[in-house]
């Protein structure tokens, strides 16, 4: 028996664990996800908020729910945003543990209690974070620099990098505590950063293996990059990411050099990508971050071309 197993029982005798879903238009991943979810005996319960879609998912969530009680919908008046919908998964269940899965990630088996036993065994870990693995739209495994380079850059530990939010699981009870705002561009560093600040420890679990599929044209990975960048100036001007929490620029040349060797046409590629990124305005807009993504009070969101 775990040592989670032996000191939080619940009335389905191994599972543990909560799950948080956040969910808005996400039609074509929904039933594989939660397939998966379902069929793992430490799974309490999947909570899934759903952020105002206008596709199918509601319908998909509450076909789910009718055939299996550890499914939970909850439907939100709007868009609130990724952090917004983790906090109200978290608000709803009584697990000491959360584990918060993208609707487009696929954890592989025991990767989400391999999460959870981290954060019990260790009181000083608030987060623990699983390796994130890219895969095509075929479901292959795709480029193996991108993945072996986010992956050597996580191991130094640098907070602002220890996470990625779309595989990962916190102890509850800080999360709620911690997590006082909902208008944050770049969740996951947020999170890191909230924890270092209060030395409390974020975990990455490289054995924690989740799939997800790459952005497949250059528009969608330029945007990715520029909320990144817009995401880390706004926690600068918070004063949360603080000198030390982040890489420096010899640790990213001597990781990606390395990560290179194992697929240098991938890598080329890659560089290229971030090249044209960094000088392209992907989305247009009158105010926010970088002018690409706008913050408000209760919301994030995309905005049009």
């Amino acid at each position: 028996m775990s040592l989670i197993e032996s000191n939080h029982s619940s009335d389905s005798g191994t599972a543990f664990v909560a799950v948080g879903l956040p969910i808005y238009n996400e039609e074509q991943n929904l039933s594989a996800l939660l397939d998966l979810l379902i069929g793992e005996t430490y799974v309490h319960e999947i909570v899934a908020v759903d952020d105002g879609s206008s596709d199918a998912s509601p319908q998909i969530l509450q076909s789910y729910a009718a055939r299996s009680p550890k499914v939970r919908p909850i439907r939100t008046g709007g868009r609130n945003g990724q952090l917004a919908a983790w906090i109200t998964a978290a608000k709803s269940v009584e697990t000491p543990v959360i584990a918060f899965v993208d609707a487009d990630a696929r954890p592989a088996p025991g990767a989400i209690r391999s999460l959870a036993e981290r954060i019990v065994s260790d009181p000083a870990c608030v987060i623990a974070s699983g390796r994130v693995m890219p895969t095509d739209c075929t479901g292959f495994p795709a480029s193996r620099f991108r993945g072996e380079a986010v992956h050597r850059i996580r191991l130094l530990g640098y907070p602002r990098d220890t996470m990625i939010g779309r595989f990962f699981a916190v102890r509850r009870e800080w999360f709620l505590e911690s997590a006082t705002r909902a208008d944050i561009i770049a969740n996951d560093a947020y999170l890191g950063c909230l924890a270092a600040r209060q030395q409390r420890v974020s975990r990455y679990v490289p054995e924690a293996v989740c799939y997800y599929t790459e952005a497949s044209v250059s528009h969608d990975f330029a945007a990715q990059r520029q909320r990144a960048d817009a995401g880390y100036r706004q926690l600068r001007e918070m004063g949360l990411l603080e000198r030390g929490y982040e890489p420096k620029a010899a640790d990213y040349a001597k990781l990606l050099s390395t990560a290179a060797l194992r697929d240098p046409v991938a890598a080329a590629s890659w560089f290229v990508e971030q090249v044209k990124a960094k000088f392209r305005r992907a989305y247009s807009t009158g105010g926010g971050h970088n002018g690409i993504w706008e913050t408000q009070a209760s919301t994030k969101r995309r905005l049009t071309l």
